[in-house]
């Protein structure tokens, strides 16, 4: 039975009252009631239990399997494929097993020969660190001294060979037959300059990241920037001021999150689950279970002291792919139980929970949710055995007035405030959790790269969770790796207050939408411009309106009857045959391109174009996604011009919608600029009005498309990089 269920069973069965929220005001009055259920408390035991019954474990088996696999594909010279194998290897092997560092050793010998020399010397380090055998270390440090030297660092080389021959120096480890041979190897090691460089790793270090910015960090208020300060309201809560003018584009805040975790557990292997780095194809697994990765031994290590030795049954129950939010209420009370910086545990801590505006209901289940994580504690790991919860969650609050609710003497007092504290981080991370992003860079036909922003982990950062919400928000969230760097997205006036986007924002979600999600998740009802000012309550609607022929503006239905968002005029509805004509004309340009038919798909498309751009608005999206069409047919068949025609008219209807700072407005531009390129490479008469005109605007556009990279992306990052890149397309033309 999945959790979701096991929920809904027990709320129905309890039937918690409305009456009972008016006796129940705290955490702990809700979880003293809950633990009286013991129904419920026999029904989440048992479905933990099932958990545990089905665990997926390591398997010697497998792991012989995937090494063996790895071998033949190494000595076919298939390299990068017996990497898979062998990291499959790794994940398999139990801890303790000679085939866990066998497989990252012969992982290293396969980057060895792919010349990846610093990944190599880092699984030489691991697989002796995993207790390669003894007698064959030399082995290992003889290929890491070979590194070494392809890299240029010949200090580091002489101190691998030093330790070679500590090892010969042991006789129960070496054989005095094999010294010579050892030796020999060691003389016919060269140490020349470097004729490769080091294939460098970028650092996700929090000094380096800040070298990169410009952030000067306000004493008063952690993680933030000088030129900001916090306030308190009784109507508006805690909220974000300026001190001072800032500029569009200035870094307001730069905070590392009290705990994260991963969405996608069965992508798991992508991302470091310590600090969310992309993995490469050598991750490191952890040692017990089959679904958390590193990307490197460093994170594996203090993951593991922080909060994975508590978390990892759960993984191999595979319980958190089931519990949502509730997996990062669990790994914020394991960091917040071994962190030793008080400021931050307290940051996490003073965060609001709207608990009184829940309902009885809802409440309810997420006590539930938090018995249950108290109960795989309790049962699952020794977490209550090893820690002083006095000393490791009590002693550290500023406030005190959580604790005064508790005593923890007793078995059952320890139960109660740890599923307490759960509570309160549930119901903290429904209204201040952040959703962290990273780019997935893809390649548009043209080999250029755009982007898309994927959602990977949920965080929590509780500086930048001081901020109100706005559906026009102005600020930009930019996340490096776990880190999170928030913008100014347009310029602020002194004591203007800094809005963030809690998710619907008006250009991506209608009014109405707006309102309803965040009422039910964040209890308040927006009052922001966009959903109070008239001229802007139906700014979404605009893009799938009519045209008013009265004024060429957005005609929209509203309430059964078609309006005019720009006029005011009411005309009858005389539209519908022309749209119904217009769809099946798109319909048919589908179907032939489908069998191959580009010319009378290209006549339909330019039949349906026409009447669109008669009946419909200017921005509407359906004349665009025509025009998107169309260009994909003149580019495949090499109509560069007709191509940058529909490009031109589809950019600016993304500029209305989105702005010209965005994302959106940002890929479409990286669309255009590349037709430009294309034309300029395959027109060969460069003295044509139209193409200097085209060489023109292609300067222009990549300056605008390199400023906005900078903006949304930052310096430092791989696409603003492949913007600047463009550049070197048009010397070459030139």
């Amino acid at each position: 039975m999945e959790w979701q269920n096991v929920l809904e069973y027990l709320v129905c069965k309890s039937k918690p009252k409305q009456t009972l929220k008016a006796t129940i005001n705290r955490e702990d009055e809700l979880m003293s009631y809950l633990w009286t259920d013991q129904n419920m408390i026999k029904l989440v035991s048992l479905w933990l239990r099932d958990h545990y019954d089905k665990k997926e474990l390591k398997s010697i088996a497998k792991a012989e399997a995937f090494k063996s696999t790895g071998n033949k594909e190494f000595q076919t010279k298939n390299y990068t494929q017996s990497i898979h194998f062998y990291t499959k290897c790794a994940l398999y092997a139990p801890v303790g097993s000679n085939e866990l560092p066998l497989a990252i050793a012969n992982r290293s010998a396969a980057l060895f020969y792919l010349n990846r020399y610093n990944d190599c010397i880092k699984d030489v380090e691991l697989a002796i660190k995993l207790n390669y055998p003894k007698n064959l270390c030399y082995k290992l440090y003889l290929r890491a001294a070979q590194c070494y030297l392809k890299l240029g660092d010949r200090n580091m080389a002489e101190k691998t060979i030093s330790k070679i021959r500590e090892i010969m120096n042991d006789p129960d480890y070496i054989a005095p037959s094999i010294k010579d041979t050892i030796e020999k190897r060691i003389s016919e090691m060269t140490f020349t300059d470097p004729s490769l460089q080091s294939d460098t790793q970028i650092t996700d270090d929090l000094l380096k990241l800040k070298s990169n910015i410009i952030f000067n960090e306000n004493p008063n208020f952690p993680h933030a920037s000088i030129n900001i300060d916090k306030k308190n309201d009784k109507e508006l809560g805690r909220y974000v001021v300026a001190n001072r003018f800032i500029k569009k584009g200035e870094i307001l805040f730069l905070e590392e999150p009290v705990s994260f975790v991963l969405l996608d557990q069965d992508t798991s292997n992508q991302f470091c689950s310590q600090c969310n780095t992309l993995n490469t194809d050598i991750p490191v697994p952890c040692t017990e279970c089959l679904n958390t990765f590193y990307h490197d031994t460093k994170c594996s290590e203090e993951a593991w002291s922080s909060y994975h030795c508590w978390e990892c049954p759960g993984s191999q129950m595979s319980l958190w792919r089931e519990i949502g939010i509730g997996h990062l209420a669990l790994k914020v009370l394991l960091t917040c139980t071994t962190t030793i910086d008080r400021i931050k545990f307290n940051e996490m801590q003073n965060l609001v929970t709207n608990f009184d505006k829940l309902s009885i209901e809802d409440l309810t289940v997420y006590g539930i949710t938090s018995a249950m994580l108290t109960i795989y504690l309790l049962e699952y790991t020794d977490y209550f055995k090893v820690h002083n919860l006095n000393h490791c969650l009590m002693e550290k609050f500023f406030d005190n007035t959580f604790n005064l609710n508790f005593s923890i003497l007793t078995d059952s007092d320890k139960r109660l405030y740890v599923s307490s504290l759960l509570l309160r981080y549930i119901l903290q991370l429904i209204c201040n959790g952040h959703a962290i992003t990273t780019l997935n860079l893809l390649l548009n036909k043209n080999d250029s790269s755009m982007d898309q922003q994927d959602i990977v982990a949920t965080g929590i950062y509780p500086s930048a969770s001081m901020m109100n919400h706005s559906c026009d928000p102005n600020i930009i969230n930019i996340f490096v790796k776990q880190y999170l760097i928030v913008r100014a997205a347009k310029d602020i006036a002194k004591n203007e207050e800094i809005f963030n986007c809690y998710g619907p924002h008006y250009r991506h979600m209608s009014r109405d939408q707006r309102q309803n999600i965040l009422k039910s998740q964040y209890c308040f009802t927006c009052k922001c411009k966009p959903c109070t000012q008239s001229d802007l309550k139906y700014f979404l609607e605009r893009f799938s309106s009519m045209v008013c022929l009265k004024c060429t503006g957005a005609l929209y239905t509203i309430e059964n009857s078609l309006y005019c968002l720009d006029c005011n005029d009411k005309p009858k509805n005389h539209y519908q045959s022309k749209l119904q004509q217009a769809e099946e004309l798109f319909e048919e340009a589908q179907s032939s391109i489908d069998v191959g038919d580009t010319k009378e798909a290209l006549d339909k498309l330019k039949k349906c174009l026409r009447i669109r751009k008669t009946i419909l608005y200017k921005y509407n999206k359906d004349i665009s996604l025509t025009l998107n069409v169309m260009e994909n047919i003149y580019t495949s068949r090499g109509q560069w011009m007709d191509s940058i025609e529909c490009l031109e008219e589809i950019i600016i209807a993304v500029r209305q919608q989105f702005g010209s700072s965005s994302v959106e407005f940002f890929n479409e531009l990286n669309r255009l600029t590349d037709a430009y390129i294309l034309y300029l490479q395959k027109e060969l008469d460069n003295t044509t009005d139209t193409y200097k005109n085209i060489l023109k605007k292609t300067h222009r556009y990549l300056d605008q498309l390199e400023e906005i990279a900078g903006f949304n992306y930052g310096s430092w990052s791989k696409i603003y990089e492949n913007t600047k890149k463009k550049r070197e397309k048009i010397i070459t033309i030139s």
